[in-house]
């Protein structure tokens, strides 16, 4: 393996004034730094990135941890992120946490053992507390992003749960729909709690009761993720709603897009259709070219833009560790589509006739 002697020895210098150029500790004159990184080049020389932290007290590493990389809306947030991170010359660990908090634990103490410089996080729920504020005592900065934890004080984005879940029930109610079901993630993170609200505010807003025979929780992952127990309770319920429970909702808000496509199952094996037999709308977009038959109304969430200030705003807590705290709010554009529209097909079929005939 190369050192930085065999470099010094190449470029004749020493090897302190090697290292100056490779940490920038230092100014070394233009020819020398050219002679060094020449030398460095013609005997493929990989700095070692260990020492270098050591002596700057950097890494240029960010921790990146996520609920679920399965999930589009999180792999999107982690592009945005690994964009940002790349233009300031820093690499991301990425992590995945399933919402269990303990997991999260795991990564974050093993993170904070890798000297990470700061963190971009999607706290799994309220028991998340005690490992943020361990990232506190170790005064690594971190943005949490998409969700909040009670208590924490940093930086954050977040989106308008609250209001968008309100958009989107309001809107089935315009339709004429009077039963209303939701089937939500847990109460203890942030997202799923606001969504809840908002469906809340909708349905009493417009003189609708709550019922609490149409309100089911789940896990907010894919069906691979769900234990054996939540899965079949999912099921269950939907067959009870659709088939022989005492009120039939005539529509489902689904508070993200993995339980939006497992509701689409679940109703395609009952030979269900939307919006026919019951509307259906949700958190994340599905498919956001409307290709899905059917396409789904849901509130679009600026994903990538998501990761890319997340990774700005850690920037910029690095540069200015004293500065205030800054917040941002993220708006949700709502896609109407025939998932909860009955007459879109027929308009969609009306105007691509006209553009042919045009």
């Amino acid at each position: 393996m190369t050192t930085i002697a065999d470099v010094a020895k190449r470029a004749n210098v020493s090897a302190m004034t090697v290292s100056r150029v490779i940490n920038e500790t230092a100014a070394v004159n233009d020819a020398t730094r050219e002679r060094i990184l020449r030398a460095m080049e013609e005997l493929n020389y990989v700095p070692n990135s260990i020492a270098r932290s050591l002596i700057s007290g950097k890494t240029n590493t960010i921790g990146l941890v996520l609920a679920d990389l399965a999930n589009p809306f999180f792999t999107t947030i982690a592009r945005g992120a690994e964009d940002n991170a790349h233009l300031h010359r820093h690499r991301l660990i990425i992590c995945n946490h399933d919402d269990d908090a303990y997991k999260e634990r795991e990564y974050i103490d093993a993170l904070i053992s890798a000297r990470i410089d700061g963190m971009v996080i999607v706290p799994a729920s309220d028991a998340s507390r005690d490992s943020l504020r361990q990232l506190a005592c170790h005064h690594i900065p971190f943005v949490m992003l998409d969700r909040l934890v009670s208590g924490i004080s940093a930086d954050y984005i977040i989106g308008d749960n609250r209001t968008a879940a309100y958009r989107l029930t309001s809107h089935l109610i315009d339709q004429g729909h009077k039963h209303i079901a939701i089937i939500n993630g847990p109460q203890q993170i942030y997202t799923a709690h606001e969504r809840f609200q908002g469906y809340v505010a909708a349905l009493t807003d417009h003189n609708l009761p709550l019922r609490q025979e149409l309100i089911k929780e789940a896990s907010f992952g894919p069906y691979n993720h769900r234990t054996k127990d939540d899965s079949q309770g999912f099921s269950s319920t939907l067959r009870n709603w659709m088939q022989s429970g005492p009120i039939r909702p005539t529509a489902l808000v689904a508070a993200n897009n993995m339980v939006a496509i497992e509701i689409l199952h679940n109703l395609e094996a009952m030979h269900l259709r939307c919006p026919d037999d019951v509307a259906l709308v949700c958190f994340e977009d599905i498919d956001p070219y409307g290709l899905l038959r059917p396409s789904v109304t849901s509130a679009a969430q600026p994903a990538y833009e998501y990761g890319q200030l997340a990774m700005k705003m850690l920037f910029e807590r690095l540069k200015s560790p004293d500065r205030a705290i800054q917040s941002l709010i993220l708006h949700s554009e709502i896609h109407y589509r025939s998932s909860s529209i009955p007459s879109y097909n027929a308009l969609y079929v009306e105007d691509k006739a006209s553009e042919i005939r045009a």
